[in-house]
């Protein structure tokens, strides 16, 4: 199973995407701030993390470049709309970037693509299996 890490400190809205992505086959764990996401991060094994940028005690960006080095991908979910926030984003090592208010479909959907660029969805490895003709 897909363990994916969000890390958003408005609760209603952690709680919203968990509830999707739950309901599409995701185990989702949540953390309110990035230094409860950066224990969670070096205890656990995760797939995929979606951040906000704007947390309490270590922000995203911050959080961002902690995460670079273990490999995981990173979707950015934030109010922060600008161009310069989503180049900062990107460069630091985000796979893709996700402005606030969003339809939970497109949320769905990046979380599939980015998945499968990085060979972690369970449908991309159905499709890709060599020995299925």
């Amino acid at each position: 199973m897909i363990n994916i890490l969000i890390v958003e400190d408005e609760k209603n809205i952690s709680e919203l995407i968990k509830i999707n992505l739950t309901d599409s086959g995701y185990h989702c764990i949540c953390a309110y701030d990035g230094g409860a996401a950066a224990e969670m991060i070096d205890s656990g094994s995760f797939d995929l993390i979606l951040l906000d940028i704007m947390l309490p005690v270590i922000n995203g960006y911050e959080l961002l470049e902690y995460i670079r080095p273990r490999d995981i991908p990173v979707i950015c979910i934030t109010a922060r709309a600008g161009v310069e926030d989503r180049v900062k984003g990107l460069k630091l090592g985000a796979d893709d970037y996700l402005v606030k208010p969003f339809e939970i479909v497109e949320l769905l959907a990046r979380v599939e693509s980015v998945l499968r660029r990085n060979k972690k969805s369970d449908r991309f490895h159905e499709i890709a299996d060599p020995r299925i003709n």
